[in-house]
């Protein structure tokens, strides 16, 4: 009997890297043209698959570490003048997995001047550095597109916007690199072509492989981080919701495979939160009608980011799921009982059960016996599944453990290696 998760990397990539660009209207395609133009220096300068494929790695997810769609509006429209740190942060989450390790340092360098390579005695002989050369001139040209202008009527003013960088942030033969694969209509045009997506992938930049459970939760712990670390008040909340729901997965006989299902789930389940301002997902007061509007688009976000990865149809539908009511009130589609398997049911209440354990900024955060009886009352409204709800009070003890031990670990990462970089 097949007992274990898989799931496929590239797609995992891709649509992170699209996700991550959906916060606003001037951020779409931002990391995928930054891939495309990287893609075309690679195969320029000669490189192998596998430099090539570190590149378009650090390349598709570069800004991972700008947290809020304020911070990534700030990089790319040049208001921000402090880049360093989304830099550091950046490469800091690729550390947490392996499979993205190997290009933490390009994402380090992004934005670092290649005269300060030099005094540091670096060249573009280390390919982390001509890596990170590449990727910074990408990234300068695609924050310098006009989305407002046809594209072939910028380009004598872009290229020459990036001659200007030649010698002090840029490397000259990278510049030269630029001018090989930037000299026809053809470059431009599909620059800002509206399936660019869909076109990069094609063309294999990343092995499309089946990652095993390990490797793909860990790829789910460090994107998820891109919402959880965003406040104080959050940074455990993803970590309590996956092991709650493994806890009550497991009280319930869930087999092996749906339990890993439920913790991917968790981890990524408010990925959807991306989307969501700062000004809203941090407010010291309740929201508005207006702000909670907001709010409530990213359940579907989440499904749809989700559902493009091969290996995780259940994730997704879970995960788009995790507001949604037995009684048909929740969102985003009103899905009533019928329609709510057990994995949706049971990630529900580990949603709610964490966050009412957890601080707000406009409340304290709730003991453990106020925890269940609102569970237990909201169950009484048919607003959660009373059969997991049960199943969490009858082994509280346990699962509480289980809880308190996962977010120990993610507040002791936050605070040791994310909390100074401001």
């Amino acid at each position: 009997m097949w007992r274990h998760l898989t799931a496929n990397f590239a797609d995992l990539l891709f649509s992170v890297s699209e996700a991550m660009d959906l916060a606003d209207a001037s951020l779409v395609d931002h990391q995928m043209r930054t891939a495309y133009v990287c893609a075309e220096l690679a195969r320029a300068a000669g490189l192998d698959f596998e430099q090539s494929e570190r590149l378009a790695i650090a390349a598709l997810l570069h800004d991972i570490g700008a947290l809020s769609p304020e911070a990534k509006i700030g990089v790319h429209s040049a208001s921000e003048s402090r880049l360093e740190p989304h830099c550091q942060r950046g490469g800091q989450l690729f550390r947490e997995a392996d499979w993205l390790a190997p290009a933490a340092v390009i994402v380090d360098w992004h934005h670092t001047f290649m005269r300060k390579h030099r005094e540091a005695g670096r060249g573009l002989a280390d390919f982390d550095v001509l890596g990170a050369q590449m990727l910074c001139l990408a990234d300068h040209l695609e924050v310098a597109m006009r989305r407002d202008t046809f594209i072939l009527h910028q380009v004598d003013t872009l290229r020459a916007g990036i001659h200007r960088l030649s010698g002090s942030l840029l490397h000259a033969d990278v510049v030269a690199l630029f001018d090989q694969v930037s000299g026809n209509d053809g470059f431009w045009l599909e620059l800002v072509a509206r399936d660019l997506g869909q076109q990069l992938r094609k063309r294999n930049l990343l092995r499309s492989v089946s990652l095993d459970y390990p490797a793909t939760r860990a790829l789910a712990g460090a994107f998820k981080d891109m919402t959880d670390f965003r406040a104080a008040f959050t940074v455990t909340h993803s970590a309590g919701v996956a092991a709650c729901a493994r806890g009550i997965g497991a009280a319930l006989g869930l087999e092996e495979q749906e339990l890993q299902q439920l913790e991917l789930a968790g981890l990524l389940h408010d990925i959807g939160k991306l989307v969501v301002p700062n000004a809203i997902f941090c407010k010291a007061a309740p929201l508005t009608p207006e702000e909670f509007a907001v709010i409530r688009q990213h359940a579907y976000c989440s499904q749809r980011i989700l559902a493009r990865v091969r290996g995780f149809e259940k994730v997704a539908k879970w995960a788009g799921q995790h507001h949604e009511r037995p009684d048909g009130s929740g969102y985003c589609r009103g899905t009533g009982q019928s329609n709510l398997d057990l994995g949706a049911r049971v990630l529900a209440v580990a949603d709610v059960a964490i966050a009412m354990a957890e601080r707000r900024p406009y409340r304290a955060a709730n003991d453990a016996a106020t925890v269940r009886r609102e569970l237990a009352a909201l169950a009484g409204k048919g607003w959660l599944d009373a059969e997991v709800v049960a199943a969490l009070a009858d082994n509280h003890p346990a699962i509480a453990a289980r809880v308190e031990e996962a977010q120990a670990a993610d507040a002791a990462r936050y605070r040791n290696q994310y909390a100074m970089i401001s």
